[in-house]
């Protein structure tokens, strides 16, 4: 098993190294008040706008990714990976 990402050292290799693999490890930037995580994981940190998200699963593997981009930027803010139950 990979420690990083729960998965088995053969699947692991599949999985592109420059994401972060875990939800936690994600969220752990985000603290305060509910509203305030709200309001820093929907928005652009450079512009203020509405993030659109998209979701993109791998059944085989039970892995989603989501990835968050700025319309007004063109940047993408995140891309993590969210492992299914």
């Amino acid at each position: 098993m990979n420690e990083r990402n729960g998965l088995p050292a053969d699947d692991a290799a599949d999985v592109p190294s420059d994401l972060p693999t875990d939800a936690a490890e994600s969220m752990a930037q985000f603290f305060g008040n509910p509203k305030d995580v709200m309001d820093k994981y929907s928005h652009c940190t450079l512009c203020g706008a509405n993030l659109h998200f998209s979701h993109v699963t791998d059944f085989y593997r039970n892995l989603t990714q989501e990835t968050a981009k700025c319309p007004e930027c063109g940047i993408k803010i995140r891309r993590v990976m969210h492992r299914l139950q």
